[in-house]
Order: C-alpha cells, then sequence, then structure tokens
C-alpha cells in the first residue's frame, strides 16, 4: 500500500509542478515576445505548442495520480510502473522542449517526440495495469 501512495503522491507532485511550471512558461511567454520570435513567426507557434504539450503532461499526471489503482502482481503491474515512469518523465522532457527546441525552430524536434510519445506509451501502460472485470452471468 506504501508503494502505491508513493506513486500515487509523485503523479500528483509531478503534475501540479508542471500546472505550475505551465504557468511559468506561460509567463516568459507574456514578457519575451515578440522580442522571442521577431525574426520568424514559426517560432513564436513551436513556443506555444510546447507550452500546450507541458500542460497536457501535468494533467496526465495529474489524472492518474487521482485515478491509478494498486499495483496488480506479474507484468501488469510491471507495464503499469514502467508506464508511470514515462508519465513522470515526460513533462521534464516537454519543459527541456520548450526553453531549448523551441527557440530553435527546427522541424527536428526529438525532445517534443519523444516527451510526447512517452506520454502515450505510458498512459497505455497504465491500462494493463487495470484489474479485469468479473462478469456475472
Amino acid at each position: 500500500m506504501a508503494q502505491l501512495a508513493t506513486i500515487k503522491s509523485l503523479h500528483l507532485l509531478v503534475g501540479v509542478g508542471g500546472i505550475l511550471a505551465f504557468l511559468g512558461t506561460g509567463a516568459y511567454m507574456a514578457t519575451h515576445f515578440p522580442a522571442a520570435y521577431e525574426s520568424d513567426e514559426a517560432i513564436r507557434y513551436l513556443y506555444r505548442a510546447n507550452h500546450v504539450y507541458l500542460l497536457l503532461g501535468s494533467l496526465i499526471n495529474i489524472a492518474v495520480g487521482i485515478y491509478r489503482p494498486g499495483t496488480l502482481p506479474g507484468w501488469r503491474g510491471r507495464v503499469g510502473v514502467v508506464g508511470s515512469a514515462l508519465l513522470l518523465a515526460a513533462p521534464l522532457l516537454l519543459l527541456y522542449a520548450f526553453f531549448f527546441e523551441a527557440p530553435t525552430a527546427t522541424p527536428e524536434r526529438a525532445a517534443t517526440f519523444f516527451g510526447v510519445l512517452m506520454l502515450l506509451i505510458g498512459v497505455l501502460a497504465q491500462w494493463s495495469n487495470r484489474a479485469k472485470a468479473v462478469r456475472e452471468v
């Protein structure tokens, strides 16, 4: 039970921290624009996209922190824990992408791609950790 509380607490902590980072990146955009993208309008869109990806990762972590069931024994539980690790790391990678990928305006945005991919895989991995429903006939 302590492990469940720890994983759920980590998801909530990362989610709330990500929301605060989202607010911080919004303040950054409010104070540094249009100077940050005066040479290229595409940079503005990249900043905004990464800003929203950070919100997505944070909200997913909050939702998983609220609704995550206990870790099942066996491979299903291990897949769920790996998924949780991916979900916990994704907002950090997306925050990195906001500050270091968006200003470059290159189409190769590996950190953004892997951050969103980590969210997708992490959410799908949580599905395996759900208990099978018992059907009554």
